[in-house]
C-alpha cells in the first residue's frame, strides 16, 4: 500500500510537520509521496529530499531572533511588502537540492495561479522557485513566476493537499493541519498588533474555511492536528517545542486507523 503525507500551511507552526515525521519514521510507516502547501511544501521538500535532521539541527540552533531579519529583510517590493530573497537563501540552504528530479520520492508543491485562481500542482523542473511560489502569502511575499505563471501561497485554493497525494498514486493519505481555528492574534494585545499581524490573521480566518471545505470534498484517510494553537503564525521562536507537539500528535494507535 502506498501513503501519502499532505502537509499543510500555517507559518512558524509548520514546523511541527518535523516532529509528525520524525514520529511516522518511528513507527515504521513508510511514506511514498509528499505534497506540501506554503510551510508545508518547505517541509515536505526537506522530508522528500533527506534534509530533516540538517533542518531540525538548524531549528535548534540559538538566537531565533535572527530569523525575521532573515526572512523579512528591509528592501521592499512594489508587488507586496517583502521581495523575499533572503527567504530564498534559506530554502536554498535547508533543501539543499536543486530538482525535483534529485529527490528521494515523489513531491508536489501547491500553489495558485495569480491571473486565473487556478490551483498549480508542480511536481518537475526547478524545486526551490516552486516552494518559493507555494508560500508567496499575497501582499507579504512577491509573487513568483514560474512557467509562464505568476505564482502565490497554494493555501487560497488547497490548504492541505490531499488531492494532490492521490494523483501521484497514493492509496491512503495522511493529513496535517496546521491551522486550526484560534484567536487571531493568539493573545497579542491590540496595541501590540500590526500590518503583519492583521494580514495573517485575516489569511487564517480564510484558510480554515477553504480547509473545512476542501476536506467536505475530499477528506484524508487521517487526519493529524497539531495542537499548535497557540503559536502566532510569524512566531519561530517554538521550534524545539511545536517539534515536539508534532511528534505528539501522532498516536501509537495510527497504523491501526490506516487500516494496514
Amino acid at each position: 500500500m502506498k501513503i501519502g503525507l499532505a502537509l499543510g500551511g500555517g507559518g512558524a507552526r509548520g514546523i511541527a510537520h518535523l516532529g509528525v515525521w520524525q514520529r511516522l519514521q518511528e513507527l515504521g510507516i513508510p511514506i511514498y509521496c509528499v505534497a506540501g502547501t506554503s510551510i508545508g511544501a518547505i517541509a515536505g521538500a526537506i522530508i522528500a529530499a533527506g534534509r530533516v535532521d540538517a533542518a531540525l539541527a538548524w531549528c535548534a540552533e540559538p538566537d531565533w531572533k535572527k530569523l525575521p531579519k532573515l526572512v523579512f529583510g528591509n528592501r521592499f517590493s512594489s508587488k507586496a511588502l517583502m521581495q523575499g530573497r533572503r527567504v530564498e537563501e534559506l530554502l536554498s540552504k535547508l533543501i539543499a537540492a536543486r530538482d525535483f528530479a534529485d529527490l528521494s520520492m515523489p513531491f508536489a508543491a501547491v500553489a495558485t495561479d495569480l491571473n486565473s485562481g487556478e490551483e498549480v500542482t508542480m511536481r518537475d523542473g526547478d524545486l526551490l522557485s516552486a516552494v518559493r511560489a507555494s508560500m508567496s502569502i499575497p501582499g507579504i511575499f512577491r509573487p513568483v513566476e514560474r512557467q509562464g505563471r505568476v505564482l502565490v501561497d497554494g493555501q487560497l485554493v488547497d490548504p492541505v493537499p490531499v488531492a494532490a497525494c492521490r494523483e501521484m498514486g497514493a492509496d491512503k493519505v495522511i493529513a496535517v493541519d496546521i491551522n486550526p481555528p484560534s484567536p487571531t492574534f493568539a493573545g497579542k494585545s491590540w496595541k501590540k498588533v500590526n500590518i503583519m499581524d492583521v494580514l495573517v490573521g485575516t489569511f487564517s480566518i480564510f484558510n480554515w474555511e477553504i480547509t473545512r471545505r476542501a476536506f467536505a470534498e475530499n477528506s484524508p484517510d487521517v487526519l493529524i492536528r497539531p495542537s499548535v494553537g497557540d503559536v502566532w503564525a510569524l512566531d519561530f521562536r517554538h521550534a524545539d517545542r511545536l517539534v515536539e507537539i508534532g511528534r505528539k500528535a501522532v498516536g501509537d494507535d495510527l497504523i491501526g486507523r490506516l487500516e494496514w
